[in-house]
């Protein structure tokens, strides 16, 4: 949503709304010396509705503080020592992306297509959620191709798989020296919280950002108006993505076992199968 639209609904208080309005004014002339999150989510504003902002320009002028990424670094290390204090051990390795990575391409933005940064840091990363996620659907992919019974499409059985970890019910089976009975103690139920800690993911002092495109070439079928045909214009769309980039990521567990089978699983999904969107073709992969 645009700041003049902001301004006009008044969603924001007054004080944030005029820090947020110099912020934008400012960015689009001083790239470098500014949050990239506020860039990128609070275009300029032509009438009354936001400009899309120009990609090629922003990625080409914005650089990131390596001293901010140094930082960021150094409260997460101080918040897991912390944490090791109180009695967990911690799993700490990095990986990184082999070609290109889109975190929340699909979310509500001006620019039709989105990227999450952090709204504080504002730098790419991957929310803790996600790294959870990814490293839960693995396991249940792994487990049901181990498991799948000769007459049992094997939809239904990731789908049974999937069902049974949700519910905390042991399927007395074993893949890879990770019994089932592990998986739930890693990731939890709605009614018993998981004994392993998946932290966000946050990269490393070089970001590169590059630029990708979808490309519909039967807009007017997607419509919903005419058929498929080779005479309707392609509408390439454009989207921000990070590319050969270094994430960090971090487990923790009082449960040794557990940590070092959770970080296995998750290596594993990182390696595989890839994280955040279009993974199957390619994106969101990362190497070691």
């Amino acid at each position: 949503m645009s700041i003049r639209l902001l301004e006009k609904n008044k969603y924001l208080p007054k004080d944030t709304l005029s820090i947020v309005s110099s912020i934008r004014t400012i960015q689009h002339t001083q790239y470098k010396e500014y949050n990239f999150y506020y860039l990128f989510n609070f275009p300029r504003v032509e009438g009354e509705l936001p400009e899309k902002i120009r990609l090629n320009e922003t990625i080409e002028k914005f650089k990131y503080d390596n001293q901010l990424l140094q930082s960021i670094k150094n409260r997460k290390t101080m918040m897991i020592n912390s944490l090791k204090n109180a009695g967990y051990q911690v799993s700490d390795f990095t990986a990184k992306c082999s070609w290109r990575l889109v975190i929340g391409l699909g979310a509500t933005h001006p620019q039709e297509t989105s990227m999450t940064l952090h709204h504080i840091y504002g730098v790419p990363y991957i929310p803790a959620s996600a790294v959870k996620g990814i490293t839960r659907h693995w396991a249940v992919l792994k487990f049901a191709y181990n498991t799948k019974e000769a007459d049992e499409k094997i939809d239904n059985t990731i789908s049974r798989v999937s069902s049974a970890l949700e519910k905390g019910e042991n399927l007395e089976i074993e893949v890879d020296g990770i019994k089932f009975q592990e998986l739930i103690e890693i990731f939890g139920t709605q009614k018993q919280a998981g004994k392993v800690i998946f932290m966000d993911a946050y990269p490393g002092e070089d970001i590169s950002f590059k630029i990708d495109i979808i490309n519909v070439h039967y807009p007017d079928y997607y419509s919903g108006s005419k058929p498929p045909a080779d005479w309707q214009n392609p509408r390439p769309i454009k989207f921000l993505t990070v590319e050969k980039t270094s994430f960090s990521f971090v487990l923790l567990s009082r449960n040794s076992n557990l940590l070092s089978k959770a970080e296995n699983l998750l290596k594993e999904a990182l390696k595989h199968h890839g994280i955040g969107a279009k993974t199957s073709l390619g994106y969101g992969l990362f190497s070691f």
